[in-house]
């Protein structure tokens, strides 16, 4: 149990609060495993909680020696995790059909933030199927250029002639058809993995009532406005007959993208909220849903200038446990949290999601 000061020089922890479980080693790999308490008390430790941890890993080749650490050099790195994530039952999908959703050689535009919709409609059609887990396919070396990937539902109207258009979203020339695709079925975000739902769970596709046409609406981000980029990348859905006991939805809360929305320059800390009213709950979930809703998991949103992001649940008036937080908020780290246990939001509820934002670097307005 070691520490490092201002100066990043590695010093014993007088408190040893690390226990070695295991360890092994061969000829090609040492194994440890340990644990500590979550809180330690020891102002040289940091608390685990349910926030994004940034794990940092260095090692040298040869074992510590009387005179001390030996020097790392270049075999080091971080990485962001979320060590208090529940773990989930996996159902193996090695076997299920699936289809693609994949935009076909966009011509990225060398300007810093391009929002890209494309047409799609599901192939399964005629019954009643579940979607059991979603994949993100990000072309190769476009890791940073994919920001986030939404699927949005689309009137059942339409024809196939909205098919070959791919267009820039939100602009004067879109075609009419993508103002039919307003409610959101599925988010994924940078850094993030494969969602797989719970195994009562699934995203109906295949009835009259489910999605015929989606639009997917990618985010790219190009801050270096990089020229000549073409991109291919999109979502698999896998997908399976054996029908599970809950149709999954999704619930969009938050601060609405507009101009009315902005952040000073220089602020340390700067608290936006996005308030999701009992009026508006009751409204959205009173007749269709007066029982409420079950949250299973939740995907905590934001860009660069966000450090952390809390979502709060208002009862009768009182506030409950908070439904997900990340006060350690990393931008290339949007990873779902799976609850550990499901939580009933009920019509004339209230959702609060607090954003918090630090631009102390920046010399402009953000707008947001």
């Amino acid at each position: 149990d070691y520490f490092t000061d201002e100066n990043r020089v590695l010093k014993k922890d007088p408190q040893q609060d690390y226990h070695l479980e295991y360890a092994m080693e061969n000829s090609t790999h040492t194994i440890l495993a340990f644990s500590r308490e979550l809180h330690t008390c020891d102002t040289n430790d940091k608390s685990i909680t349910e926030s994004t941890v940034r794990v940092i890993w260095a090692y040298h080749h040869k074992d510590m020696g009387e005179a001390g650490q030996n020097y790392h050099g270049s075999n080091r790195g971080t990485k962001s995790l979320r060590l208090l994530n529940p773990e989930r039952e996996e159902v193996s999908s090695a076997s299920l059909p699936y289809f693609d959703l994949t935009n076909k050689d966009v011509p990225v535009p060398d300007k810093d933030t391009t929002y890209w919709c494309q047409m799609f409609k599901i192939p399964v059609q005629h019954e009643k199927h579940h979607v059991t887990k979603v994949e993100p396919l990000i072309q190769k070396g476009h890791e940073n250029l994919v920001h986030h990937i939404l699927l949005y539902q689309c009137s059942s109207s339409l024809n196939d002639s909205v098919l070959d258009y791919g267009h820039e979203c939100y602009h004067p020339n879109m075609p009419d058809s993508f103002l039919t695709c307003e409610t959101v079925i599925f988010a994924w975000a940078i850094g993030g993995e494969g969602f797989t739902y719970p195994p009562h769970v699934g995203l109906s596709i295949g009835t009259a009532a489910d999605p015929l046409f989606v639009l997917m609406e990618v985010h790219y981000d190009n801050p270096s406005e990089t020229e000549g980029l073409i991109d291919n990348s999109g979502l698999r859905l896998i997908y399976t007959p054996v029908l599970r006991k809950y149709d999954a939805g999704v619930i969009e809360a938050g601060l609405w993208v507009s101009l009315f929305h902005n952040i000073p320059p220089g602020m340390p800390e700067f608290v936006s909220e996005g308030h999701c009213t009992l009026e508006c709950l009751e409204e959205a979930l009173g007749a269709e849903r007066p029982a409420g809703i079950q949250v299973f998991a939740v995907l905590l949103h934001a860009h660069l200038a966000g450090r952390a992001i809390r979502m709060r649940h208002f009862h009768n008036g009182e506030e409950q446990k908070l439904l997900a937080y990340d006060d350690e908020f990393d931008f290339n780290f949007q990873e779902f949290q799976y609850l550990e246990e499901e939580r009933t939001i009920l019509p004339g509820d209230n959702l609060v999601t607090e954003c918090h934002y630090s631009t102390v670097d920046r010399m402009r307005m953000t707008w947001v």
